[in-house]
């Protein structure tokens, strides 16, 4: 055991891994340290206000970039990953005008009133605004993976993660009921901020960009199949805070918020940090073997090694950990929490290793997957809601559902990394 440990501190992909993971894991502490006195200053009603807020916006965000993100790091040249990014913009832009004027329409023409969903506070006029900046910050962040600059994206996202926490608590001191969602309209901010002042010319390097059609027909397959494959992921991913709201109330969902905010820390921390490292590293694999077969088994087992601890310890403790540390009244998040742990522990070793559709072209197939899941998942949520009329057992039917999602992706994922065939 301890030679493995060794070998796997010296291993480079590892230090890739823990070097992007670093300033995740820096913000997410002070968001565990922050969450007992955010769970105190705000409402359970705040916390189901919030999730329904970040369902809509994360199904909006993989509309806003076509996906085109993912295809910042496979041209030869700079100047086509510029074009990349500048298109990245223009349907952000595009997107984010067409959403405000939806919101208004809805509002003031059509005279849309849901007092427990989307229209019913002001401050919900910032989604899109946060859209086309999740946009943003998604591109330069590829950029920055591109150039393998993992220190750079950790910082980003350490600050993006410190400003929105402080500032959810400062607003929250004052009693300003949208704080957790002005909050995230800060973070975001703060991290595009950071990208541009780090790379002073990529603004003008993007801008000066012209034929940007080229590389969107290119990349075509991108936008095709995978925003569709995407928003069922999101779907699946994102769409319970919005259900529950419509089934149970929004108590219900500030309970499911909290539980999915704080169990769903060690995939924040690690999964997208391995997913880039993995992704380069793949690349590169498949450019001089022809396949990934002996990188995409070492990372599943390193995924396993790092994820089962973690996610033992949460399903054997979340209850009383959830009820000491956030109050009594949030014992029900606690419950959630046990459930939501188990398909997670999936999701953890899943996620990572999906890199590898995008990469061998095969979006179709996961957005085939993609769909079927988000489809499987609302019936689960329904059936336990038709059944039981229980918001748990809506969970545990949902957690089924996922678990054997994310196993399946993990079997043909492998299946696709032993395919010889360069790039």
């Amino acid at each position: 055991m301890r030679e493995k440990l060794l070998r796997l501190f010296k291993d480079n992909f590892f230090k890739g891994v823990t070097t992007l993971a670093s300033g995740t894991i820096i913000g997410q502490i002070l968001v565990i340290l922050a969450s007992p006195f955010l769970s105190r200053i705000y409402p359970v009603e705040s916390f189901g206000n919030l999730a329904i807020f970040t369902s809509v916006t994360a199904f909006l965000a993989v509309v806003s970039t076509g996906r085109y993100e993912l295809a910042v790091g496979l041209p030869k040249s700079k100047e086509d990953s510029y074009k990349i990014i500048k298109l990245i913009v223009i349907i952000g832009s595009v997107v984010s005008f067409i959403y405000l004027l939806l919101i208004i329409l809805s509002k003031y023409i059509l005279k849309v009133l849901d007092k427990d969903l989307f229209l019913s506070q002001n401050v919900y006029y910032l989604a899109p605004f946060y859209i086309f900046s999740v946009a943003v910050f998604s591109a330069l962040n590829y950029w920055k993976q591109r150039q393998k600059a993992y220190k750079t994206i950790t910082i980003a996202t350490t600050l993006q993660i410190i400003s929105t926490t402080l500032v959810s608590l400062i607003l929250g001191f004052f009693h300003v009921k949208s704080g957790l969602i002005l909050s995230l309209m800060v973070g975001i901010l703060v991290g595009v901020f950071y990208h541009i002042l780090t790379e002073n010319k990529i603004v003008e390097n993007v801008m000066k960009q012209n034929e940007v059609k080229g590389v969107a027909l290119k990349y075509s397959s991108f936008p095709k199949y995978m925003t569709f494959s995407d928003l069922s992921l999101v779907a699946s991913q994102q769409f319970i805070p919005i259900i529950f709201s419509l089934l149970y109330s929004t108590t219900v969902v500030g309970f499911f918020s909290m539980a999915n905010r704080i169990i769903r820390i060690p995939n924040i921390v690690i999964t997208s940090a391995i997913s880039n490292v993995f992704r380069n590293e793949a690349i590169d694999a498949i450019r001089i073997k022809g396949n990934c077969k002996d990188l995409y088994f070492s990372t599943l087992k390193k995924l396993i090694f790092l994820s089962l601890p973690a996610y033992l310890f949460l399903f054997l403790t979340s209850k009383i950990l959830f009820s000491w540390v956030f109050g009594k009244q949030w014992y029900v998040a606690g419950e959630y929490s046990q459930v939501i742990s188990i398909f997670l522990f999936f999701e953890f070793i899943a996620t990572p290793l999906s890199s590898i559709y995008y990469i061998r072209g095969k979006q179709k197939l996961l957005m085939k997957l993609q769909l079927l899941n988000a489809i499987l998942g609302f019936i689960m949520i329904l059936t336990g809601y038709l059944i039981f009329s229980d918001a748990y057992m809506s969970l545990v039917f949902f957690t089924i559902s996922a678990s054997v999602f994310n196993i399946i992706l993990v079997f043909n994922s492998y299946k696709i990394s032993e395919t010889n065939d360069s790039l």
